[in-house]
């Protein structure tokens, strides 16, 4: 083959060769091109202050750290916060679900800490397989995402949907943990701690923890109980506490010495 015919053949075969390129390229479904995509591409979790969604939990990070305004601004846990952005920071574009309409999506908002928002996301539903990611809007369609996402659940009451991102774990030794927290303009005459009963217990490494049992709830077997000088009160399940509550001989007991001679 002289020079003149190469060069004649690589003229010709380089526009073929483009146009191939382009012909692939433009045959792939164009939801195909989305697999593998950051949701939410240079999100800068340093830069969140606020997490919201719908008008179930809101968060803020202040001077004292992340809290739930949501929940009577009870401390939120900075592991679960920090563990979440950065699940969405990772989150991932796993494949378009066609044919799937997300029909009242949970929009997720995160801001700064001039209120401005970051970003913001809408979720759906789980996949109905376990392990198989969440729905999610991305670039107007429908797709599914790498991670289900549990903590950004808008379903339960007030204290299921806050207990994903505070430790409802209070006491480490015995374990105990709340079921409630109170709301702090509850009248405090009838958690009965004037009455109730006081025990030490551990919390972290402290094992000097002063615990006050109080009263039962109206219509249920929960106590009230606090932790030293807080002022937060929680219920908890009362078999969680019964350890520290006399025994009913021992009250009877009690009752009977106390009891005037006839």
């Amino acid at each position: 083959m002289t020079n003149k015919n190469l060069v004649v053949l690589v003229a010709v075969a380089a526009p073929l060769a483009i146009a191939a390129l382009y012909l692939s390229s433009s045959s792939r479904p164009s939801g195909a091109k989305l697999n593998g995509e950051k949701v939410l591409e240079n999100l800068d979790v340093s830069k969140v202050s606020s997490i919201a969604f719908s008008d179930k939990l809101s968060l803020s990070s202040g001077t004292d750290g992340w809290k739930i305004d949501s929940y009577y601004g009870y401390p939120a846990s900075r592991e679960k916060i920090a563990d979440n952005l950065l699940k969405l920071a990772e989150l991932k574009v796993g494949q378009v679900a066609r044919g799937i309409k997300i029909e009242k999506p949970l929009a997720v908002r995160l801001s700064d800490a001039k209120g401005k928002e970051i970003c913001s996301l809408q979720l759906g539903e789980r996949h109905a397989k376990w392990g198989r990611g969440r729905y999610a809007l991305y670039k107007g369609q429908s797709v599914l995402v790498s991670d289900v996402l549990d903590a950004f659940d808008a379903s339960g009451d007030a204290d299921q949907i806050a207990k994903r991102w505070c430790e409802s774990k209070i006491v480490d030794e015995p374990w105990i943990s709340f079921n409630k927290v109170v709301d702090p303009a509850t009248d405090a005459a009838i958690f009965g701690f004037a009455t109730g009963v006081v025990a030490k217990v551990t919390v972290g490494s402290d094992t000097n923890v002063t615990l006050t049992v109080g009263a039962a709830l109206k219509d249920s077997t929960d106590r009230y109980i606090k932790l030293g000088n807080s002022s937060w009160v929680y219920t908890v399940s009362s078999y969680s506490v019964e350890s520290f509550l006399p025994k009913p001989t021992e009250s009877k007991k009690n009752e009977e010495k106390k009891a005037p001679l006839k």
